[in-house]
């Protein structure tokens, strides 16, 4: 090359340098934020080529399958179409209904039976029902499910309970003229027509007006008119005896009034 030549190349070289720094003079926000984002681009490019020794747990870009994502992916897919295993329910008795003393008595001698399972609450509920049902079953009576004052002296049988086809034989308390072995009665020595006959029946009358039982107000003492007298003195926080008196009488003409 001679040297006019290399002469015009240097001024053709110097000028179109001029030129450039013209243009990036009249325009440096626009060109500073090229060379900006030419820099940053450059550092993560070489960050993610040349740096990383794994791989990067979200790519931008996948050209292979992840064998360790599809396995997840797959068992994830499988847990949920397998059926779900519905828990069985848990029995348990009704806990918005208030205690009952009569229910506490029942739950207990279930219990010492065999027949309940859960902590003596006194509410009444699925839990009582079925125990109340097993236990009526096993000894032949009316399956009602129902805690009675009838229910809680067949309890405390137990095992001298005899069975029978209908528990309704057994009356509230002895109708002149009937055996007591035929109606499993528990018969004092009070007659209908003595003091002691007239303070029974009074009782009597007073427990069913008080909705306690259902009890035939005749003067005698019957195994079902003693539950009931067991039944209302549990509820008067008495200790349940079962046996007639005036206390009781007062008490109940109180409490039915």
């Amino acid at each position: 090359m001679t040297a006019l030549a290399a002469q015009g190349l240097a001024r053709g070289t110097a000028r179109g340098a001029a030129t450039c720094l013209g243009i990036i003079a009249a325009r440096p926000v626009l060109f500073g934020s090229v060379a900006l984002f030419g820099a940053l681009a450059g550092l993560v490019g070489d960050n993610a080529l040349n740096r990383q020794t794994g791989r990067h747990p979200h790519p931008m870009l996948v050209t292979r399958p992840d064998a360790g994502a599809a396995t997840q992916r797959a068992g994830a897919r499988a847990a949920s179409a397998a059926p779900r295993v519905a828990s069985a329910p848990r029995i348990e008795n009704d806990p918005r209904i208030l205690a009952f003393p009569l229910v506490s008595e029942v739950q207990t001698l279930l219990a010492e039976a065999g027949y309940y399972k859960l902590a003596v609450d006194g509410r009444p509920g699925q839990a009582t029902d079925i125990a109340i049902r097993a236990f009526q079953r096993d000894h032949g009576l009316r399956v009602d499910g129902m805690a009675t004052p009838l229910l809680l002296s067949q309890l405390r049988q137990g095992d001298d309970l005899a069975p029978a086809s209908d528990s309704a034989d057994q009356v509230a308390s002895l109708i002149e003229g009937t055996d007591p072995a035929a109606t499993g009665a528990v018969v004092s020595d009070a007659s209908p027509g003595s003091a002691d006959g007239d303070l029974v029946r009074q009782i009597q009358d007073r427990l069913a007006r008080a909705r306690i039982a259902d009890v035939q107000p005749d003067g005698i003492l019957g195994e079902r008119t003693r539950a009931a007298i067991r039944t209302f003195e549990a509820l008067e926080g008495m200790e349940p005896t079962g046996e007639p008196s005036t206390e009781i009488l007062r008490r109940l003409e109180k409490a039915s009034r």
